[in-house]
């Protein structure tokens, strides 16, 4: 896409997200553009302000640490809040007893259904024993819902969907940073929302600090030092028109997210994150069914490639659809995948 064109369509965008608030159809945070590590590269010395809203002083951009290899900020942010977005539901759906909620990613018509059953003693607890649950089963709960429903949007890409009218996602869908930087963003909301609720300028500030503490961790480098380290695979991982590489590994092989390094520039092991779970709500008594639908046609292609009789179940279906994406991206596009 040309340069005069690409910045007209961010144009447009950006007017529809203002004027439609930035909430996604099912409610929630606003949405972010994100890139691949071959277009455009990020600053980490000039992250700016993270903004749940609008207002802030955001700057986008792929950057690199030499323990989590790339980075997109956008899709951090964006998993982030979608992470606090479910938190909040979950925590108000437990309290008011309610049987469930829904909530979707912005500006998708996707919506992640959980279903709740309580424990038997669940009305005869104060107030306060409630409250205490509800926060720790909304932890858990959070996470979950917002890396499958980061991964479903690759999913959906995948298989030929268009979010941003003639963008040609499918090109970057499953880009090698993506699934790190979502699991990651989750990962920091969590850590943000451990104490309990927090107002948008608590978590606003929470969230700057926890970001440039964790890419110090990740040894970010600077912008030009990671432009250098993203040309030595052009031409292996990516050419100006198309990316080579994908990372595929959603976590369940073994229950880790690892990044995909670009190999010469550390001897360290990379950092690792835990894929999210629903384990945890064994000991506070409560059921979880969780399910994704979103209103396209691919909904149904993805639900055919899980043999999903109903809607999709993301902890039983996507290892099955995943394996079956894996191998369309080699045997179709001769990929190489983690």
């Amino acid at each position: 896409m040309k340069n005069k064109k690409r910045n007209f369509l961010y144009g447009l965008i950006a007017i529809i997200l203002l004027l439609t608030g930035g909430c996604g159809l099912g409610g929630g945070p606003r949405a972010r553009w994100g890139f691949t590590p071959k277009e455009k590269h990020g600053d980490p010395a000039n992250l700016g302000t993270h903004s749940y809203g609008f207002g802030g002083s955001e700057t986008s951009g792929v950057i690199y640490t030499l323990r989590a290899g790339s980075i997109d900020p956008d899709h951090l942010r964006g998993v982030a809040d979608l992470t606090r977005h479910t938190y909040n539901k979950a925590y108000d759906t437990l309290m008011k007893n309610k049987s469930g909620f829904r909530v979707g990613p912005a500006f998708e018509m996707t919506a992640n259904k959980i279903v709740l059953q309580y424990p038997s003693n669940w009305n005869h607890l104060t107030e306060a024993e409630k409250q205490k649950i509800a926060h720790k089963a909304a932890l858990i709960i959070a996470p979950v819902v917002s890396y499958h429903s980061s991964i479903w949007h690759e999913m959906l890409t995948w298989k030929g969907l268009h979010f941003v009218l003639i963008e040609p996602e499918h090109e970057s869908s499953f880009s090698w940073e993506d699934l790190y930087s979502n699991a990651l963003g989750a990962k920091l909301a969590v850590e943000a929302l451990q104490n309990g609720r927090l107002t948008t300028a608590e978590y606003n500030q929470a969230m700057t600090k926890l970001i440039d503490k964790e890419l110090k961790f990740l040894q970010v480098v600077p912008k030009d030092r990671a432009i250098e380290i993203f040309e030595s695979v052009r031409g292996a991982w990516y050419t100006a028109d198309r990316l080579m590489k994908r990372n595929m590994d959603i976590g369940y092989d073994n229950g880790q997210i690892t990044p995909c390094l670009i190999p010469g520039f550390t001897d360290e092991e990379p950092v690792s994150l835990p894929l999210p779970t629903l384990d945890g709500l064994k000991e506070y008594g409560i059921q979880v069914v969780y399910t994704i639908r979103s209103a396209y046609l691919q909904n149904g292609t993805l639900k055919r490639m899980a043999g999903a009789q109903g809607d999709v179940e993301p902890i039983r279906h996507f290892p099955i659809i995943m394996k079956k994406i894996e191998q369309e991206a080699i045997s179709q596009y001769n990929y190489q995948i983690r």
